[in-house]
């Protein structure tokens, strides 16, 4: 997960963006920048280590590039193709395997499902069930895009607070 991710601006960066649903988020320097992104790279390793079983690679896809649900009904099919699909592998038993692609969002209606984080010391770990009977402490939202019943997108949400948490220390130093 060491590309790089393009999630946030800097001014006066002006990139052309997807959807029209997806906020422009800027700073005013490098240093802020490195720092939020190194911060939602930090949250995706450890989300997707609770979430999948096995280790796999997971690709941020670059920010501009997202697209809400509301862009679904009026985007043409080749978006997918060209961002989503573009590397599709076929396994040994013929069947075709996408590569799992990650991407932001401040929507938390993109971001419907709820992944809990409850101990692996407790009896029966598994962050998919933890993610539905709600024990445990809050981990992170996410959605999907799935095919077949298999997701080969994540939407992995954050606040704009916490964002700004990592940020402002830099103001003092």
């Amino acid at each position: 997960m060491n590309q790089k991710i393009n999630i946030i601006g800097i001014c006066p960066e002006t990139p052309i963006f997807e959807s029209s649903y997806v906020p422009l988020i800027s700073f005013k320097n490098q240093e802020q920048k490195k720092a939020a992104e190194d911060y939602i790279t930090r949250e995706a390793n450890n989300f997707f280590k609770i979430l999948l079983k096995k280790a796999q690679e997971v690709k941020p896809l670059a920010y501009p590039l997202l697209i809400t649900e509301l862009d679904f009904k009026k985007i043409d099919m080749s978006y997918f193709y060209e961002n989503i699909f573009y590397d599709l592998e076929r396994k040994p038993d013929g069947k075709l395997e996408a590569k799992i692609k990650w991407g932001i969002t401040f929507d938390v209606k993109c971001a419907p499902i709820e992944l809990i984080y409850v101990s692996s010391e407790s009896r029966g770990f598994d962050p998919k069930i933890a993610e539905k009977n709600g024990k445990g402490r809050l981990q992170r939202r996410y959605g999907t895009i799935d095919i077949n019943g298999k997701p080969v997108f994540y939407y992995i949400y954050f606040t704009l607070q916490e964002i700004l948490d990592v940020i402002k220390p830099l103001a003092n130093s």
